[in-house]
């Protein structure tokens, strides 16, 4: 498999405009506007002297504070350089032999799996019911007689299409999952602007379920590389078993713990987003030809007209050192697909206007 494409390859388009990266604008990844919070800097400075000294190769700290805040053991969660790290070490770790993949979503998850020689098989949300989770198809290959998947990977809520696989829903599949003997894992990498779809609170039912989280998207540090996972103890132990010493350095981890006690910062957040993800959505739709769709995230999945290839709106928003996200190339989507972040209210009004006049210039 080729190497997966991301957004938020800001040195890219720097190097080839020949401009400093603070010039460009980054609606490609999905990045808290209002972050980083001030704690962020101040922890930073106060952790600066530890870096003469190995970081904590158990991330004891940072785990307690987690731990308190999902409700579980410290023992049941295990610290990554990202979310992507432990998403590599989950087909290995657990010698997952053929996964079903709810798409279309995160490429890194089939990466992942075909790096430990695992068989993929994606059941894609349907462009028709706006990228509805496909519960009834996923329920259905799992479960069938001949069926030889052993795990079933999905995002929620799903990156791109922002769509929530209600409490109810991950329930009935996780009861099918265990009673196959699988592996349940989700990726909550944006759970934090819906907490109440979560499902950390159902692990102790459903121990073969593994969840993902990221801290670095909502608290605006992904230099920083910081992720977790919460699942049974036993299966955190065969995971930290493959993991590198060393893997999360000491800035990342004091900053980890300053973030997660800035109540103030997430519930500011929160209001934010949902405030101005419905204002921008309703600029979206006034501008002509365009699909937007629902998201409960801090992204937009956008169709463009069937006349506009991606590539060509997502070139000339870059060459205005604006990045958004091609998404033409993810299994299960279109041509004409991209995905924009939601930025402060002024940058956003500064998206629109250039998609506008690009959508407008296209067409006439």
């Amino acid at each position: 498999m080729m190497q997966p494409t991301h957004g938020g390859n800001v040195y890219k388009v720097a190097q080839k405009q020949r401009i400093p990266v603070e010039r460009i604008t980054d609606f490609s990844a999905s990045i808290n506007p209002l972050g980083p919070p001030a704690a962020v800097l101040r922890a930073i400075r106060s952790a600066l002297k530890q870096i003469v000294h190995y970081p904590d190769p158990d991330c004891w700290q940072l785990r307690q504070e987690l731990a308190r805040q999902c409700g579980v053991d410290p023992d049941m969660i295990l610290v990554g350089n990202g979310s992507t790290e432990l998403i590599h070490l989950l087909p290995r770790a657990l010698a997952i032999k053929a996964a079903l993949i709810i798409g279309p979503t995160f490429e890194e998850y089939a990466r992942a799996l075909m790096d430990a020689e695992s068989s993929v098989q994606y059941v894609h949300a349907r462009r028709a019911e706006r990228f509805h989770p496909p519960l009834n198809d996923v329920l259905r290959q799992f479960s069938a007689k001949q069926s030889k998947f052993d795990a079933v990977f999905l995002c929620n809520p799903n990156n791109p299409t922002g769509q929530v696989m209600n409490r109810l829903a991950m329930r009935e599949l996780a009861e099918v999952v265990d009673r196959r003997q699988g592996w349940l894992i989700v990726d909550e990498a944006f759970i934090d602007y819906c907490q109440e779809q979560s499902v950390v609170s159902m692990l102790s039912e459903h121990p073969r379920m593994m969840v993902l989280r990221s801290l670095t998207k909502f608290y605006a540090m992904p230099g920083l590389r910081i992720g977790y996972l919460v699942g049974a103890s036993k299966v955190v132990d065969q995971l930290k078993d493959r993991q590198p010493p060393w893997s999360v350095n000491s800035l990342a981890q004091e900053v980890s713990r300053a973030v997660l006690h800035d109540h103030a910062f997430a519930t500011q957040s929160r209001i934010f987003m949902k405030k101005e993800r419905s204002r921008f959505v309703r600029g979206l739709r006034s501008l002509s030809g365009l699909r937007v769709y629902s998201s409960a995230a801090n992204f937009v999945l956008i169709e463009l007209p069937a006349s506009i290839c991606a590539g060509e709106v997502t070139d000339r928003l870059a060459s205005e050192r604006l990045l958004v996200r091609d998404c033409s190339t993810l299994p299960g989507l279109t041509a004409q697909m991209i995905r924009v972040a939601i930025r402060t209210a002024n940058e956003n009004r500064q998206l629109l206007a250039a998609l506008g006049a690009c959508l407008s210039k296209r067409q006439s």
